[in-house]
Parts: structure tokens; sequence; C-alpha cells
């Protein structure tokens, strides 16, 4: 493994991994913190959605709340946290559902829980982050981010999952 890059939470590797005929495959690998998403339903069955503007691609994005796994080693933790810091909620209940990738050469995960019991309780926002909090059904929740010009795929995933195992 070769060094190429390293800074700000990531670091770009150049590695060989074997395959299965004993030859092996050379490939640029990525690191960055894994990051977590939240299904957060409250009590009327409705979904905390955010329209959040995501400056590089000069938009706004429909997302469920999301964040990276940056100031805590343990994925609930930072479950609740990113909760409560984009919505201004905490669950009383928060479960892990899965764990997704992207591809191989990435090497961050993204895990998917769900939220209920939520009652108010704010965390202090992020200074740099635009962030609305709605509130819809899955179906609408659903609708809004992939009619999206620019699609949060792990968060269509997410209520998709939600959707087929709560209905």
């Amino acid at each position: 493994m070769t060094d190429i890059y390293s800074g700000h939470g990531w670091r770009v590797t150049l590695e060989e991994a074997p395959l299965p005929d004993g030859k092996t495959k050379e490939s640029i690998r990525i690191y960055r913190p894994d990051a977590v998403f939240i299904v957060a339903k409250k009590e009327n069955g409705n979904i905390l959605l955010l329209r959040e503007y995501r400056p590089f691609l000069h938009d706004y994005v429909w997302a469920i709340p999301a964040g990276r796994i940056d100031k805590e080693t343990d994925m609930l933790v930072a479950a609740h946290r990113e909760l409560q810091e984009e919505t201004g909620f905490k669950a009383e209940k928060m479960e892990f559902i899965c764990s997704l990738y992207t591809t191989e050469t990435i090497a961050m995960q993204h895990h998917i829980f769900f939220a209920e019991g939520l009652s108010p309780s704010p965390l202090p926002k992020d200074e740099d982050e635009f962030i609305e909090v709605h509130e819809c059904t899955p179906k609408e929740a659903l609708e809004r981010i992939e009619s999206s010009k620019w699609v949060n795929g792990p968060s269509a995933y997410a209520l998709r999952r939600y959707m087929q195992e709560n209905h």
C-alpha cells in the first residue's frame, strides 16, 4: 500500500488485492469516515425530511437526517447526535438496520437506522449548514428525494427499506 494523500479526514492510497487466479489487482482506494442515515418517525407516522443546501452542487437536496461518524467511534452515538443536530429531536428508540457501500474502492459505509419515540432536544447546528426540517408521509418523502435533480441514494434506499418493512 502506498499513501497518495492524507488530510481533512480523507486518505487516498494505491493498493493491491489478490484475485482468485493468483494474480493481483492494483487500484486507488479512498478512505473517509463512515456516515449514519436516520429514518426518524413521529408518533403520527410522518417522517422528518431535510431540505439542505449543498454548496458544491449549488442547489438544495432532499434527504433524511445524516452525517459522518467523525466525532465519536460508535455509530449509534453518532446517529443520536446527528438526529439532534439536524432536526432538534432525540429518539427514545434507535434501531440499526443495515450498512451500505458504494464501491469497494471507496472504503466508507452508510449505516441506516430507524428512529422513533421522538421528543424535542436540539443541539447546536453546524454554522456552515443550511437545513430546513419538514414533516411528511414516507411516500411524500421518497417522492421528494427521488424527484430531485440530485438524488441522495442512501436516503432513497433507507426510505424504501422503511416502507417495505413497515407497510
